[in-house]
């Protein structure tokens, strides 16, 4: 099961009624619960997803069709695989990181300290974009990766991927 623990702002993009949210269960997906929310870059929405567990972050911004409840679970899903893929994990193990999130619903958010890393990360992806040119001349890709290589001090120093692969193995080098 996964729960997307969506903040104020994606709440109300998504016009999530307060009673569709539903309290959300600890996961024992490999990469946890995952946290939502959205910011501005320019004249761009960009939508931020995290990993309650792990902290793994990623951004896509939203292209001319609207974002609704039913596409944006599929979208991060898509989302994740491209994420762990472009890190070199194998088809086997990208399908046992996805492969509990079979369903999903919508919580709200319920941890400060969590939600103060995704606001942290909102701010160093914002900065990384535009000090790289913005949106149009960035390369969000190296962005992404290079923000999950920033240690966390929640998770007692170590970054993003090593959270990873300690709930997912190492990655295989692909050539």
């Amino acid at each position: 099961m996964l729960y997307l623990k969506c903040t104020a702002e994606i709440q109300k993009v998504l016009k999530l009624p307060k009673t569709s949210l539903v309290e959300a269960q600890p996961s024992a997906a490999p990469l946890g619960n995952w946290y939502i929310n959205r910011f501005k870059v320019g004249r761009h929405n960009c939508f931020v997803f995290m990993s309650e567990s792990t902290y793994l972050s990623f951004i896509m911004y939203q292209g001319k069709k609207p974002v609704t409840a039913t596409t944006l679970p599929n979208m991060m899903l898509a989302g994740i695989a491209q994420l762990l893929e472009m890190r070199g994990y194998s088809d086997f193990a990208i399908d046992a990181a996805l492969s509990p999130y079979h369903s999903g619903l919508f919580a709200k958010t319920d941890s400060r300290s969590v939600l103060g890393v995704l606001n942290d990360l909102v701010i160093c992806y914002r900065a990384m974009i535009e000090m790289d040119g913005g949106l149009q001349s960035c390369n969000l890709t190296d962005i992404i990766l290079k923000i999950n290589t920033m240690p966390q001090r929640t998770l007692q120093w170590p970054h993003a991927w090593d959270a990873v692969q300690a709930k997912l193995g190492n990655p295989e080098t692909k050539h």
